[in-house]
């Protein structure tokens, strides 16, 4: 088998793309990883306020 592995950018960006999945806005779905020295540091995705049920 031959697979070859995902880019350090590819593999950030696959994950900030399933963090997205968690947002709660209907207009944009948004997923951010903060990386230092290819660590992810954290990780957050875009929504409404507290106690709204969407932005």
């Amino acid at each position: 088998m031959t697979e070859e592995r995902l880019s350090w950018q590819d593999y950030f960006m696959a994950n900030a793309e399933l963090i997205s999945k968690r947002s709660t806005c209907d207009r944009a779905y948004v997923g951010a990883v903060l990386v230092k020295d290819k660590r992810i540091i954290a990780t957050g995705y875009n929504g409404g306020v507290s106690e709204a049920d969407n932005c």
